[in-house]
This record gives C-alpha cells, structure tokens and sequence, in this order.
C-alpha cells in the first residue's frame, strides 16, 4: 500500500495501488494531495475488508435453518416447503447464498411454472413455491445478518380462483341417510357451528356454557389452543355426557368423502359446511366482522373468501 506521486501538464498529482488481503488494488483517480489521496486509499481498504468479513453461508445450509423453522407448522406445509427446497436446490446447486441471482431464481420458478402447465396443472404450485424460495431468503438474510438483497423479486403468477363448493340441503340430507346416530349428529354440529374437524374432535362437555359452547384449535401445530364462542347448536340440546362428545374418532373422519363418492356427487367434506356456514351468516345479514369472529378468523380477508353464493 502507498501513495504515488506523478507529474503531468497540470502539475503534480498522487494516485495509490497496493495489495491487500492478497487482493491488489488502484486508484481509478487522480489526487490533488497525498492527503486526499492517503483518505482515498484508507476507504478503499475499509471496503476490502467488509467485503472480506461479510457474512456468507452456502444455499443447503439456509435452506436446511429455514426447514427447521418450520418444524413447528402443519406437517403438510413443512412437507411441501421440503420439496420446494429440494427441488430449488437441484436447479440452482449448492452454492453461496449471495453467488444466487434474480435470473437463477427467475429460470427455476419458469421451469416449474412450464411444468405444470404441460401436465395441465394450475399455477397455484408455482406461486408456493415462489413464496417458499422469498421466504426462506428472507429468514436467511434476518438470521444471518447477510449483507444481500432478497433474490426473489418476481410477482406470483394469475390463477384462476376456484369457489369452494358447497353441498345443497338435498345431499346433505341424502348423506345423511346413508349415516348412522353419531356421524350425523357430527354432520349436524358441523352445520350449526361452522367448526373445524380438528374443533369437532376436540369439543367436550367442559366447553358448554349457558347459551354458548367454547370451540378449540391451534393456529399452528405446536401453539396454544386457541377458543372462540358460537351459539348453543339445536343439535345438542338434551344430550348428556361427559368428556369429548365425539370420542369415536381420534383421526380425520372419511365417512362424508366416502359416501358422497358412493352417492357420485360433486365432491364435498367437511370443511365445505364450514364455508356454507359463513355463506348463510352472510346472507342471513350478520356483519362481516361478526362473521370473521364466529368463525375465529384472525383478518377479514379470510371470512370474505369464505362467503359464497348458497346452492
């Protein structure tokens, strides 16, 4: 490192070059004065070593921080986060995270994207995993305290939005036929209440108040249960019991899905009379902030995606 003096028609001026960090370096102007030219050659430096401590981590271990994040969500989301990663390394390689470009994580997206479009697919996949990859650079770049900009700077991709279908009262009834005692008091409690199947399996005597019941869920998988009130349901009134009301099932209960394919209707289940629950609020006139309570929706977006024509 120094500073060097050099005569020309306007006089003299000073320039630098040197090395560091086994890196040679110049200046790229002229100085009037050492003095400006010793400041110049001092911030040169100051950049070389920031660039020499920036923190950098290769993709695999971003990816493999960011997945153990996730353990904490719904299995299938972490699944599909997992395959997302798996499949981003593979078209991208392993290799330092700030090495990543737009175009990389352009090209990978695009790859999908044509992919699902051959096997006539929507592009739902696609716009997952565009979210995933943004995520996960984000986690990183917060983690890591990575000295890179996000990557990921794409917009998701035009679906079309597909209206959840909701059963008629006419196959609902004709399910019902087909049930025994206990799963259509289940079908009924679903009808009245707009519960999740996991707050249905979970309900139990101590959540009956005077004129409402208390019903249960985990916003993500290891949380804390989470109650919100409804309305006493119809369906309850005159039953006794003690602990979970639906004690016959520990697991996802498939009887709907079956017997509607038996029956070769449109395919609906549970979570279908959830959507018609809030479809009849709506109709009925109940506020859409009502609505988003009752149904133990954090924002109102949600409850307005809930709300459909009825059949």
């Amino acid at each position: 490192m120094g500073q060097y003096k050099r005569k020309i028609k306007k006089g003299e001026r000073w320039f630098f070059s040197g090395q560091y960090l086994s890196v040679k370096y110049f200046s790229k102007a002229i100085y009037l004065t050492k003095q400006e030219c010793k400041k110049a050659e001092r911030a040169r430096i100051d950049q070389l070593d920031k660039q020499a401590r920036k923190p950098d981590i290769m993709l695999l271990e971003l990816l493999d921080t960011r997945l153990d994040c996730l353990k904490g969500k719904s299995e299938t989301y972490y699944k599909d986060n997992k395959r997302y990663f798996k499949m981003f390394l593979n078209q991208v390689g392993n290799k330092s995270v700030s090495e990543i470009s737009r175009l990389d994580v352009n090209n990978a997206v695009q790859s999908f994207s044509e992919d699902l479009k051959r096997r006539g697919k929507t592009q739902h996949k696609a716009n997952a995993y565009l979210i995933a990859i943004k995520a996960a650079f984000n986690y990183g770049i917060e983690l890591y305290d990575l000295d890179i900009k996000n990557p990921v700077t794409q917009k998701k991709k035009p679906v079309e939005k597909k209206i959840k279908f909701i059963p008629t009262d006419e196959m609902i009834n004709t399910v019902k036929e087909k049930c025994d005692q206990e799963q259509t008091l289940m079908i009924d409690f679903a009808l009245e209440t707009g519960a999740r199947i996991g707050e249905i399996l979970r309900f139990n005597s101590d959540d009956v108040l005077e004129n409402e019941i208390v019903l249960y869920t985990r916003k993500s998988r290891n949380s804390n249960l989470v109650g919100r009130k409804v309305p006493y349901p119809p369906c309850l009134k005159g039953l006794k019991w003690k602990d979970r009301l639906f004690n016959r099932w520990t697991k996802y209960p498939h009887f709907i899905i079956k017997t509607v394919k038996e029956l070769k209707q449109p395919l609906w289940a549970w979570h279908s009379l959830r959507h018609r629950y809030a479809s009849k609020l709506s109709k009925s006139g109940k506020p859409l902030y009502e609505i988003m309570l009752l149904l133990g929706h954090s924002n109102l977006s949600t409850t307005q995606g809930y709300l459909q024509l009825l059949p």
